[in-house]
């Protein structure tokens, strides 16, 4: 016997980032427009007007804003019953996305029962990404898949109607793998899945973009017969608020883990390319001792090691800004867990504490981060110095050239001054024969003498005073 359902829903919370750590106002203006095209079409009249009333919403520090004002959605077109939901929280745009097929004809929910082997879940997701135009949230993005069960299910029954929606919405489907837990949620039994690839290569903006495309989120929530469907929804409606705020954080956690991946690769990159000045820095010593070491090279030098300071010092900035971000949203989740919890004291919702408390999760997240950043500190130590060393010993090699040309200049001052003295008295002697080339020729060759016995003079006097 098939298997039926009453009222298949999905509800996809999508979250942007709205304003990155040094994003300029070009980016965040990006950022905006990317995310009013997930609600409206480009083309359409009222996107230009959305998109310039998002950007006047400023950062609120984490108050949460109705973009389309107080419980404002923006509905599907008739007869689909479905609608959008987005919302400002903090430096980041939340999206919900409601849809539960066709209404009826009398323009009411359709509660007809619906064979689970036709695919509905299915129907409906490729549904919400067709008007999303296949976009994903660029931090993160949850599925909640629900609906009424008909007849009374066991427990394994139960489980094994929500692997069959489970199949219908993700290609590459291994039930252990992705199983987190399960719980009781009101009066429905929720599941949890994730999956999350390890081996994709890290490369920037391209692995983020194949790691949201091959990653999944989903809670699957199943009602027992005995609850109407005018009640699960009112039950699913009442959690949604609560839901969206989790998953931002959830998200946030796993975007900024991910994120640090990046900046760890680059803080190794730029340690690699710093090789060959740490083994040329440790040769200086006999440089300076064999009289080979080039003024020229070592500038050039620094100047490269001066780039790579600059990088390292960012990218390690951004890695301790990834594991603030971490602990502080990791810190949230498990406070408004705790307030969901407290809300809805019949339900069992530990399973939802695996993500916050396990050693594979969370927690892992937040200890990576923090032994990478330790890790990787020193090397901007290490940069500095180097760097110093270079300065202190070009700053020393330019002293001792300025000191060698200031006595060149010094000596040959004396000799040129001295030289022109004694022509000077020569030439006033009086001589009836000035005027004759040979008593020039004489003079000069004094004055040069003189000049040169000077300078020599003058330079065997600084020699002994050194």
């Amino acid at each position: 016997m098939t298997e039926k359902i009453i009222y298949p829903s999905i509800d996809l919370f999508l979250y942007d980032l709205k304003d990155g750590l040094g994003e300029d106002e070009t980016k965040i203006n990006q950022n905006c427009q990317d995310f009013c095209l997930k609600i409206y079409g480009k083309n359409e009249v009222s996107f230009q007007e959305k998109q310039q009333e998002f950007l006047k919403q400023k950062n609120n520090g984490g108050d949460v804003i109705e973009l389309l004002g107080k419980s404002q959605t923006r509905d599907f077109p008739s007869p689909l019953d479905g609608y959008y939901y987005p919302l400002q929280i903090g430096d980041t745009y939340a999206l919900q996305v409601d849809y539960s097929g066709k209404l009826d004809a009398n323009s009411k929910p359709n509660y007809a029962p619906q064979d689970i082997d036709d695919a509905p879940f299915k129907k409906l997701k490729e549904e919400i990404t067709n008007r999303l135009s296949q976009q994903t949230g660029t931090i993160g993005q949850t599925w909640l898949l629900w609906g009424n069960l008909t007849n009374a299910k066991t427990e394994a029954e139960v489980e094994e109607i929500a692997k069959e929606c489970y199949t219908q919405i993700v290609s590459d489907y291994k039930w252990q793998r992705d199983f987190i837990g399960k719980g009781k949620f009101q009066e429905g039994t929720i599941f949890e899945l994730w999956y999350c690839p390890q081996n994709l290569g890290v490369d920037g903006k391209e692995f983020w973009d194949e790691f949201r495309k091959s990653s999944y989120h989903i809670l699957i929530w199943l009602f027992p017969e005995d609850i109407s469907p005018d009640e699960m929804r009112k039950q699913v409606q009442n959690v949604y608020y609560d839901f969206l705020r989790l998953w931002q954080y959830r998200h946030k956690v796993v975007w900024s883990y991910y994120q640090s991946r990046y900046q760890k690769q680059l803080l190794k990159k730029e340690y690699i390319e710093i090789q060959p000045s740490i083994q040329q820095t440790s040769e200086l010593p006999k440089l300076l001792q064999s009289n080979k070491l080039k003024l020229s090279h070592l500038q050039d030098t620094l100047t490269n090691n001066l780039i790579n300071l600059s990088d390292y010092t960012i990218a390690l900035n951004y890695l301790e800004n990834q594991s603030q971000t971490i602990q502080l949203n990791l810190e949230n989740y498990k406070s408004h867990l705790a307030d969901i919890q407290q809300k809805y004291p019949s339900s069992d919702l530990k399973f939802l504490q695996e993500f916050s408390e396990s050693e594979f999760y969370g927690k892992k997240y937040q200890r990576q981060v923090e032994v990478d950043y330790a890790i990787l500190s020193p090397g901007l130590t290490l940069l500095q110095n180097l760097n110093n060393t270079i300065q202190g010993i070009i700053d020393l090699e330019q002293t001792k050239s300025d000191r060698t040309l200031n006595t060149t200049i010094a000596i040959a001052g004396v000799g040129l001054a001295t030289s022109q003295i004694a022509s000077a008295v020569i030439l006033a002697q009086p001589n009836d024969y000035q005027q004759h080339l040979r008593f020039r020729a004489e003079v000069f060759g004094w004055s040069v003498g003189i000049g040169v016995f000077f300078a020599v003079l003058i330079f065997i006097s600084l020699r002994f005073r050194r």
